[in-house]
């Protein structure tokens, strides 16, 4: 029974102690957790899982009497037994994917909204088919339910609608239904059954609004939740279909378009009709393969045409592939013809048998302007055809159509009349047979020939014959196809005059014209299109021809073509083709007699060396092209004056080689000007200079002319860096460098303005992936193949590992030393790999680098032979986390960036970060380091988070996966580490980098000198006065007399340890500086190996803080030296009434030490009002001054240890 195979199970569930683990579950769990010790994350993944099945709901009894609680469970049960399946073909191939949409979105908002959805197709694309599938899987979800099926031709039955109609009250109803009178007495009754229940309904084969209308009428008040899914082969049905605004269904329709199926989707369709398997002989493979493509991956064919041939033989199946080509099926003909028979009128008829003749595959726009001038309303009709699904636009705004819909549209013209002469559009070898044989007749309309096309194809099929006249085709077959509009006869040589050729043409496609020039009887005075490429054409005509209609000439590829002719005849031409007229050598001034024209394209004609000044004039052209002319050195500056110009592309001219460039352009040296594109028309929206041979010199200085300039092109130039202009092209959306060779560094440019925003992709609210912004404009900036390309501002830069002390590389990335050997590091950005030592990479706030290796280094707090690894966080704020990968290269590099992900497990966040760079093994099987130092600046993270990191093993082979994570607190102990605030590092760098380039006119004050010792390099120097950088602090060095002793407005000592007290304070601090002034000596200058220490002790909170210097100013034989330090304490760390003891070790004799304590908001605005020590130069006093009044107002978090001079 059918009861036996579904149980149902109503759940009164205590779910506390599952959700919260409390009782024996926290029993269990604290068993399991000291049975899997080391793998704890199998337990966390447990208590998850066990959380989201607490959550899970069933039905909810809420204030409903128990009873009825039981009969709402008993009408679900009864709705899912009472089912009948609707039938669907036993082999449903390539539906999947659309199938499982539609469920989504019937299910998307759950019991809130009405919804109503389109299937549409062409006829014979299985819209029934998926409709029922959808219904069987989702019916049992609703409290009524119908399928309508055959909607289109019951209701043309006598009192079709009505029996529509009982059907869809007797399905809702269960089988309640009411006798209904007539379709408005039926409507009410729909609209009664409907309004109290969730109902999916189906109707199936719509043909328009108007039928849906008088089935179940006008704003129906659906229940919320309801679902209508029509199929039809009209598109817009579903669109157009009002429901009560009440139901809210707006926000829920939707159209689902049926594709044709692949090829290897149609093979196996095929296969199952014709052979019931899954797969074809080889000896059938051959013509089954070209069987499938006649069907162009519409089921209905596959399927009518597999079930005819089941169990024929070989020469059934030839014979049957030669009939379909020739014939298309009658069955599926008639089912195709449908849609064919439904347009409204002549109009659309004609519309659809001219395209499915001469259009298919040629541009919207342009069999537009064509068949506007055979008084077609062409745009309506296109669209009305799209609306049939008869016709369909791609995104490159082509014309395409089914083949199988293009063999009924052309099966509609055969039938005309047995007389192939007789009929209104000819092709192919019906018109070669017609032409040969002279029996053409006023009927004719259309006629196509590529003569070429016919012998290709007779030479791959045997079986065609073709019979060609011995001499050759004559003008007169032409004589009685005087009504005859659009003709094409590609590579056709006729014989004879043309005084009585027909005079009514619209449309000339000539390919391979083989005349010098037009015949001066050939009248074309009424032609709106002329197609001459690959013509023999030296002139288009002798004098002056006048067509006042024309609109498109198009004479590409005319390699003959030595000058353009005469415009002054065409005032309504539009668009001029002269691509690849490599000897044409001059352009007619008539040409700037042409008002209306819009696009001039010269490309690739070679031999034009100039342009005349009558150009100027085509005010309303909006797009030159003028790239591959390569003698072209001089445009005219009347350039200028072309307000409507747009697109403008120079790519491989020679405007730069010949230094004989235009005023316009400026490009020679000017010490006045610089270089400007002044006189460039400000209407320029796209400009395009690649392989110009543009340099640095050549880049102008001034681009404000160009404010409208959305695109540029300066690919395959030789320029090292972009000019600063640049920056004035605020609306460039697209800048193309690729292939710029000596390029190395991009400025910060407007196109990335938001290259901080951009580089966080926000995929949910719980995840946020960090990549570059490159990867989200790779159209908007190319650099593919800029191999010297290592910085862009503010997006990413790549420096070598030799700009790093080795302190900073210990702190980024927790190792004591670097393999620093060179390794092949490959960009997903340019595309090409380098061979260089290790490199820096820093990009959206993460600094990473790969290095040759195969072990995580000592130190990593966790690590795991896999690419995922999970752990709990302590209680102390993380700082920054260290990850290292051990990875191989399992393939090659592809458009799969390497991605690393860190997730907090208990709070449902999400990390992830791809790089643009990889380091590339030198052999197959070697493995390479991938050291990550991140920042959790922008992290939500809690002592006891389960956190886990992945790396996609897309691309990557992970041998082992190492992390390790800093305490913030830690931090402030750590020996030269004192004072690190989050924030953005690299910017900070950079910051104290400009800064210290600011004051380095400073050095060398009073032409003073100081001795300094480098500990790192162990070497001792002889300098100006330094300035350093310590992690927060800066000191400074400065010699005087060994006499002089001066006074110290603050605590002083003269011993090497001083104590204070913060003084009570009433105003607002945000922190303090903390400056000390220690007079050193010394009785030789000998070097001393001991590091010098400043020791700052909090006595009342605890707190100890220790600063060694890795630089030091050593006083030479009986001299002193002063050591100047500015300490910048924040937040707590000193409060008013702590008391802080200060203490010196070094084996320098310490003379004096003085103390002072300056807050924020005592802070000058003048840098030289401090006051330290009134014996101290100038130079040094000012220094201080100055970095203290830097540091404090800016408050910026220094970490890089930076000295004026590298030593």
């Amino acid at each position: 029974m059918a009861v036996s195979q579904c149980t149902y199970h109503v759940f009164l569930s205590f779910r506390g102690q599952v959700k919260k683990q409390t009782g024996s579950y926290a029993e269990a769990f604290a068993r399991h957790e000291e049975s899997f010790g080391s793998e704890l994350n199998k337990v966390h993944k447990w208590r998850a899982a066990l959380k989201e099945v607490a959550d899970l709901a069933g039905m909810v009894l809420r204030d409903r009497h128990e009873s009825q609680f039981i009969q709402d469970i008993v009408n679900q049960v009864q709705n899912k037994l009472h089912l009948t399946a609707l039938y669907v073909p036993p082999y449903l191939v390539g539906v999947d994917t659309l199938i499982t949409r539609i469920n989504w979105w019937l299910n998307q908002d759950g019991h809130t909204k009405v919804g109503i959805a389109t299937i549409c197709g062409i006829g014979g694309i299985g819209k029934t088919t998926i409709a029922k599938v959808v219904y069987n899987q989702n019916v049992h979800g609703f409290e009524g339910h119908s399928f309508l099926a055959n909607v289109r031709e019951t209701s043309r039955d006598c009192n079709g609608l009505l029996r529509l109609q009982r059907q869809l009250i007797s399905d809702i109803l269960k089988g309640k239904a009411h006798k209904i009178y007539n379709t408005d007495n039926g409507i009410n009754r729909i609209k009664e059954a409907v309004c109290c229940r969730r109902v999916l309904l189906v109707l199936d084969d719509v043909e328009d609004l108007e039928t849906v209308r008088k089935l179940i009428g006008s704003q129906v008040p659906f229940h919320p939740g309801s679902k209508i899914i029509i199929t039809s082969r009209h598109r817009f049905v579903g669109q157009t279909f009002g429901l009560e605004a009440s139901s809210g269904f707006a926000d829920l329709s939707k159209m689902f378009e049926v594709k044709e199926l692949n090829f290897n989707e149609s093979l196996q369709l095929f296969n199952w009709y014709a052979l019931g398997c899954n797969s074809v002989p080889e000896s059938l493979m051959e013509c089954a393969g070209s069987l499938v493509r006649q069907c162009g991956g519409l089921p209905l064919a596959l399927q009518v045409l597999g079930s005819s041939l089941s169990g024929k033989s070989m020469n059934v199946w030839r014979s049957a592939l030669e009939k379909l080509e020739a014939i298309p099926n009658s069955k599926i003909h008639k089912i195709l013809r449908i849609s064919y028979d439904s347009l409204e009128d002549d109009h659309d008829r004609n519309l659809f048998l001219d395209i499915a003749c001469l259009f298919i595959g040629k541009d919207r726009d342009y069999t537009t302007t064509i068949l506007d001038g055979c008084d077609f309303y062409t745009t309506i009709g296109i669209d009305n055809l799209i609306g049939r699904s008869l016709l369909t636009i791609n995104e490159k705004n082509k014309l395409m159509m089914h083949q199988m819909i293009r063999d009924m549209g052309r099966e509609i013209i055969r039938q005309e009349s047995p007389d192939i002469g007789e009929r209104s559009r000819l092709w192919h070898k019906d018109a070669l047979d017609v032409i040969r044989e002279k029996t053409g007749s006023r009927k004719i309309k259309c006629l196509a020939l590529d003569l070429q096309g016919l012998l290709e194809n007779k030479s791959k099929r045997t079986a065609t014959t073709l019979n060609l006249p011995k001499h050759g085709m004559e003008t007169e077959a032409f004589e009685k196809m005087q009504r005859l509009q659009l003709l094409q006869l590609d590579h056709v040589k006729l014989k004879g005059d043309f005084k009585d050729f027909p005079k009514s043409l619209i449309w000339l496609r000539w390919h391979g014209f083989p005349m010098q020039s037009l015949p001066a009887d050939f009248d074309i005075r009424r032609l709106v299109a002329l197609d001459m490429r690959y013509s023999n054409l030296k002139r288009v005509w002798k004098d002056k021809e006048c067509v006042p209609n024309l609109k498109i000439l198009n004479l590409n590829h005319s390699h003959s073509l030595l000058k353009t002719p005469n415009f002054s005849g065409l005032p309504s031409l539009e668009k001029l083709m002269l691509k690849d007229c490599i000897k044409l050598v001059e352009v007619d001034e008539s040409i700037g007699e042409l008002k209306m024209l819009t696009f001039l394209n010269l490309k690739d004609c070679r031999s034009l060396g100039k342009l005349p000044r009558t150009i100027g004039s085509l005010v309303s052209l909006e797009e030159l092209i003028l790239s591959g002319c390569s003698t072209l050195d001089n445009v005219p500056k009347e350039l200028h004056d072309m307000k409507s110009l747009k697109v403008l592309n120079l790519d491989g001219t020679s405007i730069y080689q010949t230094r004989l460039w235009l005023p316009y352009l400026l490009l020679k040296r000017s010490k006045d000007l610089g270089f400007s594109w002044a006189y460039l028309p400000r209407s320029l929206v796209k400009l395009s200079l690649e392989s110009c041979r543009l340099t640095d010199d050549a880049m102008p200085h001034d681009l404000c002319n160009l404010a409208s300039l959305k695109s540029l092109n300066l690919s395959r130039n030789l320029i090292h860096s972009l000019p600063e202009s640049i920056k004035q092209l605020t609306k460039l959306d697209e800048l193309l460098l690729n292939c710029c060779t000596e390029l190395r560094l991009i400025p910060k440019l407007p196109i990335f303005s938001n290259s901080k925003e951009a580089a966080f992709k926000t995929q949910s609210p719980f995840t946020r992936t960090i990549i570059s912004c490159f990867f989200f404009t790779s159209k908007q900036c190319g650099i593919f193949g800029c191999e010297k390309l290592t910085e862009v501002q503010d997006t990413f830069k790549l420096e070598p590992i030799e700009n790093f002390e080795a302190q900073e590389i210990k702190r980024l990335f927790n190792v004591d030393s670097i393999n620093k050997s060179q390794v092949q590091l490959y960009s997903f950005l340019i595309d090409r790999t380098r061979v260089a030592t290790p490199q820096v990479l820093q990009e959206c706030g993460i600094i990473s680098t790969f290095v040759a290796g195969s072990e995580v280094p000592v130190g990593f707090k966790h690590i795991s032979n896999e690419h995922q690894i999970s752990f709990s966080l302590p209680k102390e704020k993380i700082h920054w986390f260290n990850l290292c990968i051990v990875f191989s290269i399992k393939s090659q590099p592809s458009d799969f960036v390497p991605s690393v992900c860190i997730s907090n497990e208990t709070k449902k966040m999400t990390w992830n970060y791809g790089t643009s760079f990889i380091g590339v093994p030198k052999r197959n099987g070697n493995t390479m380091l991938w050291l990550i130092h991140w920042p959790t600046t922008n992290f939500e993270l809690e002592g006891g988070d389960l956190v886990s990191c992945t790396v996609a093993p897309i691309l990557l082979s992970i041998r082992k996966l190492g992390v390790t994570y800093e305490l913030e607190e830690n931090i402030a102990y750590q020996h030269g580490f004192t004072h690190s605030f989050p924030g953005d590092e690299d910017a900070t760098r950079n910051s104290q980098m400009d800064l210290t380039k600011g004051l380095l006119s400073l050095g060398s004050y009073e032409n003073v000198k100081v001795q300094v010792c480098n500990y790192f390099q162990e070497s001792t120097v002889i300098t100006s006065p330094q300035v350093l950088y310590d992690y927060g602090i800066i000191t400074a060095f400065h010699p005087m007399p060994f006499e002089h002793y001066g006074r110290y407005f603050g605590h002083h000592s003269g011993k090497a340890e001083v104590s204070i007290s913060v003084p009570l304070n009433s105003g607002r601090k945000t922190s303090c500086l903390l400056n000390s002034t220690i007079v050193l000596s010394t009785n030789d200058d000998r070097t001393f190996e001991f590091l010098p220490c400043l020791e700052v002790v909090n006595e009342t909170k605890g707190t100890k803080w220790t600063y060694s210097k890795h630089f030091m100013g050593i006083p030479e034989t009986k001299n002193t030296i002063y050591w100047v330090i500015s300490w910048n304490f924040r937040g707590r760390e000193l409060e008013s009434g702590d008391s802080v003891s200060l203490r010196v070790v070094s084996d320098l004799c310490v003379l004096e030490f003085g103390v002072d304590l300056v807050y924020d908001h005592e802070l000058d605005h003048r840098p030289n009002s401090f006051h330290l020590l009134s014996g101290m130069s100038k130079c040094c006093n000012y220094l201080l001054g100055t970095f203290i009044y830097v540091l404090a107002t800016t408050h910026r978090s220094l970490y890089r240890m930076q000295c004026l001079v590298k030593y």
